[in-house]
């Protein structure tokens, strides 16, 4: 399926949802953060399995920049079961996760951001 790029300089679309604990997480456009990176990933798919460790680690570095980081799994866990909650927790705590991991259950915010 083909990616959709946004334009850089497009006015983030604000949202809230719950992190795979049931905790809700708003993301913050108030100016307090000099940038914000948005990350639509899920457990099973091969590019994502390849960088967990990778990413936690970048983005830990971000987030020590002041970079606010948030990834969100957009995908039916009737169809991918390691993409529920549980398997969003457990990958939280395996890879150190330093970033709220959040459901998008409808993938109301996936459609609003253009996500494949």
């Amino acid at each position: 399926m083909p990616s959709h790029m946004t334009a850089l300089g497009t006015a983030a679309t604000p949202f809230a949802l719950k992190d795979a604990a049931g905790t809700d997480c708003r993301l913050d456009f108030s100016g307090t953060f000099p940038a914000t990176l948005v990350v639509f990933m899920c457990n099973h798919c091969p590019y994502v399995v390849h960088l967990k460790p990778h990413f936690a680690s970048f983005a830990r570095d971000c987030m020590d920049r002041g970079v606010q980081v948030v990834a969100i799994n957009s995908n039916d866990p009737g169809r991918y079961a390691e993409d529920g909650p549980a398997g969003m927790l457990a990958d939280s705590k395996k890879f150190g996760y330093p970033f709220p991991y959040l459901v998008d259950e409808t993938q109301e915010v996936a459609r609003a951001y253009r996500a494949t």
